[in-house]
């Protein structure tokens, strides 16, 4: 059960959202979030939903989530990892997102 969360705000309209277990194993979901017309999207979730060592990154188009891209190892490696990725290149995983909304 994922029983801590906390937000790392990254301008006024986009923000990370880490949720994640105290116990183990952890269990853990990281989501890039955007705000539009007053309304949250995800635009993209790491997590590890089904296994503690398999890592899944879901992209979106529009609401939907895709289907994931999956790696193996040790669940902090792919949270820092999960970190690092969306701080360092979430305003392009913002404008590819926007792409997608119409369709």
């Amino acid at each position: 059960m994922k029983d801590r969360a906390w937000i790392v705000e990254l301008d006024q309209d986009s923000y990370i959202l880490f949720s994640r277990s105290s116990t183990h194993p952890i269990i853990y979901a990281i989501t890039l979030v955007t705000t539009r017309r007053g309304r949250a999207h995800a635009v993209r979730t790491y997590d590890n939903a089904h296994r503690a060592d398999e890592h899944h990154v879901h992209r979106y188009i529009g609401q939907r989530k895709q289907p994931p891209t999956m790696t193996h190892g040790p669940v902090n490696e792919a949270m820092a990892r999960a970190d690092r990725d969306i701080r360092g290149n979430w305003r392009s995983y913002i404008r590819q997102w926007e792409e997608t909304i119409d369709r």
